[in-house]
């Protein structure tokens, strides 16, 4: 089980898994969190060691390596007699593809999202129109959305963080907020 100190120190890694122990530290110290760089080295070791962290990564920017068209791709399924072995068959394409940075299967209105970076237009078309002719027939829907990235990557938190991300939107905005009593979910009201 992770604590409150290890979700900070979790998110310090994914904004930046290069950071020293000393600037860490540093960091963790603005907040008022007093913590030796020994202390976080066993944290972090106990971290990776219950594959908590399980690996780091660079995040590159795509643009610049002429990777500059990320596309999002949904996927509605269709039935026929052979699915789950067509299904497999999709899965194994998009697990190996190089192209495919994201694949999930949902329970929303689509089955399937997918996170593809090109380098060009015409090679996503390409791949896409390969894709449909090769699972066309697991395949009932098919769109995809060329995507102008302003933010990548994710963090951890917990319900009082977004409660406060909120409460610090409302008071930044000009919207008056409503709690509707006994329930955690918040109402805007837009200014008239």
């Amino acid at each position: 089980m992770i604590d409150d100190l290890d979700k900070k120190i979790l998110n310090l890694l994914i904004a930046n898994g290069r950071q020293s122990s000393r600037e860490i530290t540093k960091k963790l110290s603005q907040e008022g969190i007093k913590i030796s760089e020994r202390g976080l080295g066993k944290r972090i070791a106990r971290l990776e060691r219950n594959n908590i962290i399980t690996g780091y990564t660079a995040i590159v920017d795509m643009k610049k390596v002429n990777m500059g068209v990320p596309r999002l791709v949904t996927v509605k399924l269709s039935s026929p007699a052979d699915f789950v072995q067509r299904l497999a068959d999709m899965k194994d394409y998009l697990a190996s593809a190089p192209f495919c940075d994201f694949s999930a299967r949902s329970n929303g209105s689509y089955d399937w999202i997918e996170l593809k970076f090109f380098n060009n237009t015409e090679q996503a078309n390409t791949e896409a129109d390969l894709y449909r002719t090769w699972f066309g027939d697991i395949i009932e829907d098919y769109q995809s959305y060329d995507l102008d990235v302003y933010k990548f990557g994710w963090q951890l938190f917990e319900e009082k963080d977004f409660e406060n991300f909120i409460e610090f939107m409302q008071k930044k905005s000009d919207h008056k907020l409503l709690v509707k009593k006994d329930t955690p979910y918040l109402k805007y009201q837009l200014p008239a």
